[in-house]
């Protein structure tokens, strides 16, 4: 990843205040969508689900209200992986691994979920590739990817607001990632159908690529 492009590696107090800032720059509105988005996965009480670049750990912790079974969460930042430990320390079916996502986990169709959320976009191509390939191989045979992140849009067709995002709040890859038929991509890996939930004026989907 070419640091200079990415953004979604977040460090430092940024890092520890990410979900407050979050809530700043969406009008408060966005604990209910993460919870909603959440709710869309569809998550059941036997299911087991590894969070690729899982952050805080805001989402899991909503993933613990609908399964019982292993939920894991990747990531490697130091400030990000502090806070997530402490925040899921009294769920004893949550592990928090130290993992750059584009490496290979140890993890062989173990999971009936994968999920990542606002990170694929981040990335240069070829490392979503890679993130891609990893998700499938840690999905069982009838497992689903859901990747919780900007939708395929024109910017140039968007309003002020949206295009001033991407302008200065976002990275160039961004820009980029909006412009890739992503379904097209996830099934180069072997992904076979696709479902989709609409947020933000359909600025955000969750797309759900099933193996």
């Amino acid at each position: 990843m070419d640091r200079k492009l990415s953004k979604v590696e977040i460090s430092g107090i940024e890092a520890y205040i990410y979900d407050e800032l979050m809530m700043l720059i969406t009008g408060f509105t966005y604990h209910g969508f993460i919870k909603r988005a959440i709710k869309d996965m569809d998550i059941k009480e036997n299911d087991s689900v590894v969070d690729f670049g899982s952050g805080t750990a805001k989402n899991i912790c909503l993933m613990t209200n609908y399964t019982k079974n292993t939920i894991v969460g990747l990531d490697k930042g130091k400030e990000m992986l502090i806070k997530s430990k402490n925040r899921c320390k009294d769920f004893k079916n949550v592990k928090i691994f130290y993992h750059d996502i584009r490496e290979k986990t140890p993890f062989m169709e173990e999971f009936d979920k994968a999920f990542i959320s606002f990170v694929l976009h981040g990335f240069i191509d070829k490392d979503r590739d890679k993130i891609i390939q990893n998700a499938y191989d840690v999905l069982k045979p009838d497992g689903s990817f859901f990747i919780l992140d900007y939708n395929e849009f024109n910017l140039d067709s968007k309003n002020p607001m949206v295009k001033a995002i991407f302008k200065y709040g976002e990275c160039p890859l961004a820009s980029e990632f909006i412009g890739i038929d992503l379904k097209e991509k996830l099934k180069q890996f072997g992904f076979k159908t696709f479902s989709e939930k609409y947020y933000y004026s359909n600025l955000v989907r969750l797309l759900i690529a099933n193996k």
